[in-house]
């Protein structure tokens, strides 16, 4: 008897064993989940114009960090049209937004949409990207049925991972609120400002929109007479402001309190506060003031020095957020824009634009550098693309300007789509513009870093002139996709 009870006990130990073997293989062979992901954002950056700025810093294409990314697509980003009746519907199977016999066709391939679909603006593209959902204009996380939306800021939330977002545009314009807050109308601002600061646990917060300071200088109104609309409306501002650690907020405005949290890394050991609102002391745009090619004289023909003095670069912002962000161990999601290559383009200015994607590529590579030093890329992914194409750039003679009056219209004559200009480094490629408006072009995606592989698993199509013209693959996702691939590389369902 007693040989049979050790012989029992023998088995079931034995039996154990192999169960604890066989979990700990399922374990080995589960892939690893990115617990930080950073994603970046160039508002209005097209192929043409990522080119253009390569040429103007490097004078090489694939010069860029990230443009050596191992995952390389394209992107279209259409939304839902809604039709005058206020139906919006859209079928995924049937109703392609992006079709690219149309697109290469001629000029109007650029507005060229499905019955049911349209060229996106800021808000509903910065909603599918944060939600997997395609809706239509104006709406921030709400789809085609005016119901809210779920965002990949809320799944990490209830995660326990911190929610940071870095941008040169105001901070509740329409893609930093995509990446945070909830609303109807993307020109809601001080309603979308509001729920950013007083009901969001957003972690780090930084953008423009101070209502006392424009480019640096003062502006010399009185109280009630300034705009407050960026920062949830003057009665939240005057909170911030003047209430010392209001909802737990340290608020900074100064760019040396922006530079001493890029420098706080984490080797340091300092002690960084908890949650921080940098609102730079620009009632508008935050200027690329580090989008010169190592020469601070050049900046002053396109901004003052006050803007320069006052203003912190988008890489200093970013590795700021980066610092504060890391002190979660469970991880993080960092959304950074690069807002103002689209407004460079919709004014066709094509100078300005090359300083917009010179800082944009230098916050990139400052994140790279941050994650090789103190993170790792097989904890971290970091995607970056952008949330539609603005301007329509192409190469200088794409089309000729018949009637001389600078820009293209009927009148003229197309002459095909140039690809932009091989130039010397520091010299502004010569292109043209076809359009002054966001348009259906596709746009580039870059991926690095832990399960970086998954985005092959969201492919549309594949666009075989896009791929020729632009050096990859052809192989495009939908901009909604992108939220598909920082859930599924992160296991954030």
């Amino acid at each position: 008897m007693r040989l049979n009870v050790t012989l029992r006990s023998l088995l079931a130990i034995a039996a154990l064993a192999l169960c604890a073997c066989y979990v700990c293989n399922a374990q080995a062979d589960e892939p690893q989940k990115a617990k930080n992901v950073i994603l970046f954002i160039g508002d209005g950056m097209g192929f043409n114009s990522d080119h253009l700025g390569a040429y103007y810093r490097f004078g090489e294409l694939n010069s860029q960090v990230y443009q050596k990314f191992p995952v390389v697509l394209g992107s279209a980003t259409f939304n839902v049209h809604k039709h005058q009746n206020g139906v919006a519907e859209w079928n995924p199977d049937t109703d392609f937004g992006y079709v690219p016999e149309e697109f290469w066709k001629d000029p109007k391939g650029g507005t060229w949409r499905h019955t049911n679909t349209d060229v996106t603006d800021s808000a509903s593209s910065a909603t599918a990207l944060n939600t997997g959902h395609k809706t239509v204009s104006q709406r921030l996380n709400y789809d085609c049925n005016e119901k809210p939306l779920e965002n990949f800021a809320d799944k990490n939330y209830k995660v326990g991972r911190s929610v940071g977002i870095a941008t040169t545009a105001q901070i509740s314009h329409a893609t930093p609120a995509g990446a945070s807050a909830h609303n109807m109308g993307r020109n809601n601002y001080a309603e979308i400002g509001s729920e950013q600061i007083n009901d969001l646990p957003i972690t780090v917060l930084m953008g423009g929109g101070h209502p006392e300071y424009s480019n640096g200088v003062k502006i010399d109104k009185p109280a009630d007479e300034l705009n407050y609309q960026f920062v949830g409306g003057r009665e939240t501002w005057e909170h911030v402001k003047n209430d010392e650690n209001y909802k737990g907020w340290t608020f900074i405005d100064e760019r040396s309190k922006f530079q001493e949290l890029a420098n706080a890394t984490p080797d340091k050991n300092v002690e960084l506060p908890k949650r921080v609102l940098g609102v730079v002391r620009t009632t508008g745009d935050v200027e690329p003031i580090d989008g010169d090619l190592d020469d601070p004289d050049y900046l002053l023909k396109f901004f003052s020095k006050e803007t320069i003095e006052a203003e912190p670069s988008l890489a200093e912002m970013t590795l700021g957020c980066l610092n504060i962000l890391s002190a979660n161990p469970n991880g993080f999601y960092l959304m950074v824009e690069g807002s103002n290559i689209d407004h460079a383009n919709h004014a066709r200015n094509a100078a300005k634009c090359c300083l917009e994607q010179v800082s944009f590529a230098k916050a990139i590579e400052a994140a790279c550098d941050w994650v090789e030093k103190y993170s790792s890329w097989d904890e971290t992914i970091m995607i970056v693309t952008a949330d539609h194409e603005t301007g329509q750039m192409w190469g200088d003679g794409t089309y000729d300007d018949d009637n001389d009056n600078g820009k293209y219209d009927k009148e003229d004559t197309f002459n095909g789509f140039k690809q932009i200009p091989k130039s010397p480094r520091g010299q502004v490629p010569a292109v043209q513009y076809l359009s002054s408006s966001h348009t259906n072009a596709l746009v580039p995606v870059y991926v690095k870093g832990c399960n970086a592989d998954c985005a092959y698993d969201f492919i549309k199509g594949n666009d075989k002139k896009a791929g020729e013209f632009w050096g990859f693959s052809g192989d495009y996702i939908y901009n909604s996709d992108i939220f598909n691939i920082m859930s599924t590389a992160s296991g954030i369902k």
